[in-house]
């Protein structure tokens, strides 16, 4: 169960209505323009009751490695 820290209501975590938010430190127009990666990114939900957005935790980035012959492909190419 998710708790909005707005309104109190209380209701539970459904998939369909999960998003991922980001915050990348910045706020207004040069936001929009910035090409660095942002800093965090959270699974987030909005309260039923106010609309509020509810994070319920940090996302972390997923680990891609590469085997060894893609990686002789790129080197040789």
């Amino acid at each position: 169960m998710l708790k909005c820290k707005i309104c109190g209501t209380e209701f539970p975590a459904i998939k369909e209505k999960h998003y991922i938010s980001r915050d990348n430190g910045k706020t207004g127009f040069s936001s929009a323009f910035s090409s660095n990666d942002e800093e965090k990114i959270y699974d987030s939900f909005d309260c039923p009751m106010c609309g509020c957005q509810v994070v319920a935790q940090d996302r972390k980035r997923t680990y891609k490695t590469m085997n060894k012959e893609k990686e002789k492909c790129l080197v040789s190419t």
